[in-house]
Formats: structure tokens, C-alpha cells, sequence
């Protein structure tokens, strides 16, 4: 890798993709996949960003409960990343991901925790706005100092979310926060909008991408994709009115709170 990359320049197209599967076209939980702009397209200014992606299977997360923050945060840290976040997913197959968008749109109907899009694909389209706002929250969210001082601060994410449920991890050009002691999947037929991340969503809002126009391709037969409408709808499901914020939180106080195990130290 190291050899490779000494070969290229800032105009050659930097894309790499480590899967756990025995074959190419396996969707493995095992992910690793990093995609960056060339430089010219870089200086274009706020239409791209270069991007990493990654993944662990959920048994790994609930046998190792801080293993994951700790790796994104040393990534966001190493990066000087603008944004990103993490939660459950499906990771569809690299080289077949229209045959099986479908899928997935039809899975994050019914759990509206689940992560939806490539966030590699998303960050090189070319979204005009995404170095500069975030695309969804998640368990952890990442967002820079710049969105922070957007938002109100730091003292007014304290006051908008509690430490009991909530922790702030510093990681140098930003934060990330951590919503719950584990990632919720959210089912719609039993909760489809959990305190837990309506109120960051809420509280973050203003910093989300006004738009995304697709997360999947172009329906071919009809079969359901996030594109249009149904993507924007996504962006949204976290979405609740101002007057009810404090019912939310209320529902807060019967969430499953932070614990040692599932916290790292040092937060904020």
C-alpha cells in the first residue's frame, strides 16, 4: 500500500476497499474503504470531500463496547475529519450495489436507526454542501468546531443533552457524541423516533444537508429506492415538531443510561 500510494500524485483517483468476505462481491461486516477527491476537483471548493468508511459486525460492538468509538475517534482525529457518524447498517456488496439497493431501502423503512447510502458514494458525488453539513445523526456523530459554534456551544449541547445519556469526546478539530450506551436500530412497528436521537437530531438540525437528491440510483423496474422524495423523507425521520421537544425528553429519563463499561474516559 505504502509503495503504491509513493507512485501516485494529488491528481491520481486515491480509492481502496478492504472487505472480509472470501470473493469481491461479498457484502462482508468487515469494511474498510477510503476514497479521496483529486486535487483539482478538491479546489473547486464546497462540492466533495474525501471520505472513510468502515464497519464491524454488531457482535463485535456488544463484546468490545468501546472499541469502535475509539477507533473513530482516533480516524477523526488522524483525519481532521469535517463531520461523519456511525449507528447500525447493511453494508451492501461493493461491485453490486444497485442489484441491491432495493433492499435496503425497503430495511430502513422498518428501522429507522439503520444507516442508509454509501457515505463514500455521498461524499463523491459531489453533493453541493456536504463538506459543510452533516448528512444524519447517529450513535456517534462527529461534527467540527465550526458546527459546534453553530449550534451554541458546548455548554448548550450539555443543556440540550444530558451527560447521563450522552458523552462528548474531543478530537481535536471537533467533537464526537455519543448517544446511549449502544447503537439503537429503532423499529418502526415499536418506536420509530427514540429520544435518543431525536434530540440530537434536533438540537443539530440546522447543520443538516438541506437536500440530498439520491442515496440509491434510479428505480429500473419500479422496486423501491431512497431517491427523490423518499430520500429526502429519510434525511427527516428524526424530525419531530418544536412543541413536543419536551415530551422527548421526558422520554429520555426511560432510555438506558451511559455506564463506565460503554463510556471512554476523558469526555467532555
Amino acid at each position: 500500500m505504502r509503495e503504491m500510494l509513493k507512485r501516485m500524485d494529488e491528481n491520481d483517483c486515491v480509492g481502496f476497499a478492504y472487505i472480509g468476505g472470501e470473493k469481491p462481491h461479498d457484502a462482508s461486516p468487515w469494511l474498510f474503504w477510503v476514497s479521496g477527491l483529486r486535487e483539482w476537483e478538491a479546489k473547486q471548493g464546497d462540492n466533495g470531500l474525501d471520505s472513510l468508511q468502515f464497519s464491524v459486525p454488531r457482535q463485535f460492538v456488544e463484546t468490545h463496547p468501546t472499541e469502535l468509538q475509539t477507533l473513530f475517534i482516533a480516524c477523526a482525529r488522524l483525519l481532521k475529519a469535517e463531520h461523519g457518524h456511525a449507528g447500525f447498517a447493511f453494508n451492501l456488496s461493493i461491485v453490486r450495489k444497485p442489484e441491491n439497493e432495493s433492499t435496503e431501502a425497503v430495511m430502513v423503512s422498518k428501522m429507522a436507526g439503520l444507516d442508509a447510502g454509501s457515505a463514500v458514494l455521498v461524499a463523491a458525488r459531489h453533493t453541493t454542501g456536504i463538506p459543510s453539513h452533516i448528512k444524519t445523526v447517529g450513535w456517534l456523530t462527529a461534527i467540527n468546531t465550526r458546527m459546534i459554534e453553530t449550534v451554541g456551544g458546548i455548554p448548550k449541547l450539555r443543556s440540550e443533552l444530558p451527560q447521563d445519556w450522552f458523552a462528548r469526546y474531543d478530537y481535536g478539530n471537533g467533537i464526537v457524541i455519543q448517544a446511549g450506551p449502544e447503537p439503537e436500530i429503532a423499529p418502526v412497528e415499536l418506536d420509530a423516533k427514540p429520544s435518543i436521537y431525536v434530540l440530537p437530531n434536533m438540537v443539530l438540525r440546522t447543520l443538516r444537508i438541506a437536500h440530498i437528491g439520491s442515496l440509491h440510483q434510479g428505480s429500473m423496474d419500479g422496486e423501491p429506492r431512497l431517491a427523490g422524495a423518499a430520500a429526502e423523507h429519510w434525511l427527516t425521520r428524526f424530525d419531530v415538531p418544536d412543541s413536543e421537544l419536551l415530551a422527548y425528553k421526558a422520554k429520555l429519563l426511560n432510555e438506558p443510561k451511559l455506564t463506565p463499561e460503554t463510556t471512554l474516559p476523558g469526555a467532555l
